[in-house]
């Protein structure tokens, strides 16, 4: 099976980079994964790339070019993983092949989730999994509302209800560009909570998160 797995930088991030603590517990079931699947990765920019946002909007920089540096941390963050992995990085889209590659930022105006998205698109992907710091979509965003309720299954059309515009650096759980890519190519989806590398497993077994499809 050809995978796009998608590493939220909420959960593989910290202030100071990439967390070797986590990939130390993502690397073996990346191992395990790959005996029976083509694995691709993308990789989020996280809470360095807030901090420079923070930082930033006080000194006056446009979102614009906040953009264009928050690329190139996060293509710091590509190189770092495809030498990690052994995958091909994958800096613009003249990059993309059949598969076994590392994306994540690529232009202003589109998120690292779209990116995932419209790779899992050009390789003909069988399953794009996004690994995340919630259990899946909820009805509410669960960080605000006590009670919010996850949503288990749904198809592309229930999908684009939750499209909305995101901003740099606060993109929400998926945003609009990601989702109109997904539901166009009906790429099967599951959100899944990352924390734990293990719940990959699961993801890839469609018995945790939210399944879209």
């Amino acid at each position: 099976m050809k995978i796009v797995v998608k590493i939220g930088g909420s959960i593989a991030i910290n202030g100071s980079g990439m967390d070797a603590e986590y990939f130390s517990r993502f690397l073996p079931v990346l191992k395990e994964i790959e005996k029976r699947n083509d694995v691709s990765l993308c990789i989020g920019g996280g809470k360095i790339v807030r901090n420079y946002f923070a930082s930033a909007k006080k000194l006056g920089l446009s979102d614009e070019n906040m953009e264009k540096v928050a690329i190139e941390i996060i293509r710091a963050h590509v190189l770092f993983l495809s030498s990690l992995t052994g995958k091909s990085p994958v800096l613009s889209l003249g990059d993309v092949h059949s598969g076994n590659m590392v994306i994540g930022g690529l232009m202003p105006g589109r998120s690292t989730d779209a990116n995932a998205a419209l790779l899992a698109s050009l390789i003909k992907a069988d399953m794009l999994v996004k690994m995340t710091d919630v259990d899946g979509i909820y009805d509410n965003d669960p960080k605000k509302f006590h009670g919010a309720k996850l949503i288990r299954a749904m198809d592309y059309g229930t999908l684009m209800a939750f499209s909305k515009p995101g901003t740099p650096g606060n993109y929400g759980i998926l945003d609009s560009q990601a989702i109109e890519i997904i539901a166009k190519h009906r790429i099967m989806t599951v959100i899944v909570n990352g924390k734990n590398p293990e719940n990959l497993y699961d993801a890839l077994a469609l018995k945790t998160g939210t399944l879209i499809r």
